[in-house]
């Protein structure tokens, strides 16, 4: 409040720009406040939505800070047969960085260490899983939010690439106009997602909570 007030328009932008892309987000103790936060959709919110669904959430187990450093790619390969619509989604990951001395014995700063990621996908209530690949435990289903979850785990040291990647059919949905929501994970940078529908692909550059409309 104590910069020069021609400024003040930029500061607002960076803030509301911050809160769209999803790297602020807010709670409020008061229900009436936090009910105006999530009409903005500032709150974190899983959505309810009737259409085809996806949100990706990658927990870091002890990695150090080493999301400063990946990148993420999401291939989503969906098919529809006679009413039965079946999705393959495919995450892969990518750190690049040359590793640091994380021995606590060397007293050196540890950023990127080896990623331990327990990774959740939401996706439509009902949905059931076929297969699971690039886990390191047994994969686990269950509800949460209004959506089933499907539940994985992996390694990935610095320097190297890794994909896990999840099959699933989804509960009867309306397939004359084909819908999909992608809720971003709260603090992660543009995630490049590339949607293939039956042969016809379309490509997203996730900066934010997005409705794709595929034909």
């Amino acid at each position: 409040m104590g910069s020069p007030k021609h400024t003040w328009p930029k500061l607002l932008n960076v803030g509301l720009t911050a809160i769209k892309e999803k790297h602020l987000i807010f709670y409020f103790l008061e229900d009436k406040t936090q009910l105006i936060a999530e009409d903005f959709n500032a709150a974190g919110r899983i959505k309810d939505y009737s259409g085809d669904y996806l949100h990706i959430s990658d927990s870091n187990f002890g990695g150090a800070k080493s999301d400063m450093f990946i990148t993420r790619e999401v291939e989503q390969e969906i098919t529809t047969e006679n009413g039965v619509v079946t999705k393959t989604v495919s995450i892969s990951y990518n750190n690049p960085r040359k590793g640091d001395n994380c021995n606590l014995e060397a007293g050196q700063l540890c950023l990127n260490g080896i990623y331990r990621d327990y990774v959740r996908v939401y996706v439509p209530k009902g949905s059931k899983l076929l297969s699971v690949a690039g886990s390191e435990v047994k994969e686990q289903t269950l509800e949460e939010l209004g959506k089933t979850v499907f539940e994985g785990f992996f390694t990935m040291r610095p320097q190297s690439q890794s994909k896990i990647v999840f099959k699933y059919q989804l509960p009867q949905i309306d397939l004359s106009t084909y819908k999909l929501l992608i809720q971003k994970q709260p603090g992660l940078d543009t995630v490049k997602h590339t949607i293939t529908l039956d042969g016809n692909q379309t490509v997203v550059d996730l900066r934010e909570d997005k409705e794709v409309t595929l034909n």
